[in-house]
Formats: C-alpha cells, structure tokens, sequence
C-alpha cells in the first residue's frame, strides 16, 4: 500500500502533467496561430501568392545585406554578391508579377498600380537598377550603396501597398 506522500506527490505530478497537456493543447489559440485543420489558403489568387512569393523572396535576401551593414551577420563577399544577384533577378521581375490586375482581398497591392502603371513601372525598374548599382565587394561600399536600394522599395511600398 503506497504511503500518503507518495499518492500526494502523485496527484500533483498527475494534475502538472494535464496542465502541461491543456497548455499545449491551448498554445495556437493563445498565439494566434489558425487552428488544425484550417486548411483553406487566405489568398487564393494564384498570380498573387506568385507576387506575394517574390516580394517576400526579395525582402529576405535584403535582410540578408541589412544584417550585414549593422554586423549582426559577418560580412561576406560571395554571399553579398549573390544576395546582389538574387535581388536583380527578383526586381526585373516585378512588371510581369504585376501586369495584370489580378486582385484578392487579402492582398495588400492598391489598384492604384494599374491606374498609374506608368510611374509604378517606372518606380519597379529604379528599384532593379539600384538593385545592379549595389556594390557588395567590401562592407563601405555596401553600406554607402544599399540605402539607394532600400529608398526605391520604401517609396514603391508607400504609394502601392496598403497598411495592414
């Protein structure tokens, strides 16, 4: 026959245990997170899942030079480079991501970009040459070249996206 201690000291490892299991259990409600099972896509508009793919594919590969300049990463030639070389690629791409006017309500692009296709073409072709003018051989030049860079895309995102 188990002593009273031992039986007290189970019950309170057995009620930890399911109130581990209930946080757990509870965690994606509490952070937001879509439950199981939410299977259905928030946008569903292939050509902007394709748009929002670059764009986010482009936002990355800066992250990668932004933590080189504030040395939170150590600066690397070949990885600068070709972070600079996925960037042009991306950036050439924008006109074509967005010559249709494909909407979804989730997308954060304003129609303004079909109505002014001029200027946001214009805007998206800057951005790609800043893109090409970055100078990723030393860590000074990067530095004194990515705000360029990161001036054409805050003055695109300011005209052409909508806050969240």
């Amino acid at each position: 026959m188990p002593r009273p201690i031992q039986t007290d000291m189970l019950r309170r490892l057995f009620r930890r245990l399911c109130l581990l299991g209930a946080l757990l259990v509870c965690l994606p409600l509490l952070s937001g997170l879509p439950p199981l099972g939410a299977d259905e896509p928030v946008v569903r508009d292939e050509a902007v899942l394709a748009r929002q793919a670059t764009m986010r594919q482009a936002k990355a590969t800066l992250g990668v030079l932004m933590d080189m300049i504030a040395q939170r990463r150590r600066f690397d030639r070949p990885t600068a480079r070709a972070a600079q070389a996925d960037l042009v690629d991306v950036l050439d791409t924008l006109p074509e991501r967005f010559s249709e006017p494909h909407m979804d309500r989730h997308s954060r692009a304003r129609s303004l970009i079909w109505q002014d296709w001029g200027q946001f073409s214009a805007l998206a072709q800057a951005a790609a040459r800043a893109a090409r003018d970055l100078r990723p051989n030393t860590l000074p030049a990067l530095r004194r070249s990515l705000p360029d860079l990161m001036a054409t895309c805050l003055a695109c995102h300011r005209r052409y996206r909508r806050e969240r």
